[in-house]
């Protein structure tokens, strides 16, 4: 099950690169902007959604991934993502077919803003 004491909220105000300070600081020469997500936080975050503990990531599972990190389409990212990355085609994303998934998510540009 996820667990957010793992990982900050996607959405939220991150520090400011330069300074340190909460986003939109002042005493900066350039606006604070967001960083994108790296591959072992993309694939982190993907196996925390591993509900039921079979090492397997169910539609529902990947919808509620993709919801998570900032999607405005989990379901269609959910049948691009399978489309992409399930090559025994069974309907679910296994630890093999790990890698496929997070290079597509990865591609996607998702960032913690």
């Amino acid at each position: 099950m996820h667990r957010s004491a793992d990982f900050p909220r996607l959405n939220a105000r991150m520090n400011c690169s330069n300074c340190g300070k909460k986003s939109k600081c002042k005493g900066c020469v350039s606006k604070c902007f967001p960083v994108p997500l790296t591959k072992e936080q993309v694939k982190r975050i993907l196996e925390s959604f591993d509900s039921n503990g079979d090492g397997r990531l169910s539609k529902q599972e990947l919808k509620d991934a993709f919801y998570y990190i900032g999607s405005q389409f989990p379901r269609w990212r959910v049948a691009q993502a399978l489309h992409r990355a399930d090559g025994d085609h069974d309907g679910y994303i296994s630890q093999g077919e790990m890698y496929g998934l997070v290079e597509y998510v990865w591609q996607c540009g998702y960032t913690i803003s």
